[in-house]
């Protein structure tokens, strides 16, 4: 897909995974001017360097955490103090568990809950919340919040990550119900199994499906929504990835 993102100005969070990656890549490619936001220094600078490298407008990025709302204020004021603008939000900051294997509810710690629950649901409502004044003074704007597939239907052993998933549903509908009349567009992206490092991280590469997304796919259509014409948006758009059928030959008499 090819996409013109020029003159626009696009803040990722979660910068460093590999959806809030591959979604500054995209950007970058397509022209915009990327704002990447990420808690870890090291993978901003890793970032940094190539998409410098890639040629283009050159990302800001920023160590910033979005559990912090002193830090999505600062997040917002550093874009508009750099870009004059916020054009467009991607809130693909997330977390799927915080110790090890999959586990049931009645074995889940009350700081694990809240540290999923603070990253996945309260970071997507500070960094949207942080952004609204300067899309609304526009009269324009974009925010894709990235959800999950576990937000449509609870899974068994990630109840925190499914709970967190179904909270951004609730409060992107409930944003773009207030905001549209302002000009300004909320929509959400439920993703099915997405191939990126975060199986790894959880210790569950080995529970990983044989057919997933690439999070090159996804920051496609994270793309393809923001570019849809003003007069439209999409609400928790499902994406999965095509499980080609293979059939079998018969046996030759």
């Amino acid at each position: 897909m090819q996409f013109d993102f020029s003159e626009r100005t696009i803040i990722v969070t979660g910068a460093g995974g590999g959806i809030g990656g591959a979604t500054c890549r995209a950007l970058h490619a397509a022209g915009a001017n990327v704002v990447a936001v990420d808690r870890s220094a090291d993978t901003l600078a890793a970032l940094e360097a190539e998409l410098k490298a890639a040629g283009g407008t050159a990302p800001l990025c920023l160590a910033l955490d979005v559990t912090s709302e002193a830090d999505m204020t600062a997040m917002a004021e550093k874009t508009v103090a750099a870009f004059g603008r916020i054009d467009g939000l991607v809130a693909a900051a997330g977390i799927l568990r915080t110790s090890g294997q999959p586990h049931a509810v009645s074995d889940t710690g009350f700081d694990e809950w809240r540290t999923i629950m603070d990253v996945n649901l309260t970071g997507t409502f500070l960094s949207n919340r942080a952004v609204l004044p300067a899309m609304q003074a526009q009269g324009q704007g974009d925010i894709v919040n990235i959800s999950s597939v576990s937000g449509q239907k609870g899974r068994a052993f990630d109840g925190p990550y499914s709970a967190s998933k179904f909270g951004i549903i609730g409060l992107s509908e409930s944003l773009a119900e207030e905001v549209q009349r302002l000009g300004l567009r909320v929509q959400t992206v439920l993703p099915d199994a997405v191939d990126t490092p975060l199986w790894d991280q959880s210790g569950t590469a080995a529970l990983k499906p044989q057919n997933m997304l690439t999070a090159q796919r996804v920051a496609e259509f994270v793309l393809y929504l923001m570019a849809l014409p003003r007069d439209v948006y999409i609400m928790n758009s499902v994406l999965s990835p095509l499980r080609s059928r293979v059939r079998k030959r018969k046996p030759q008499a």
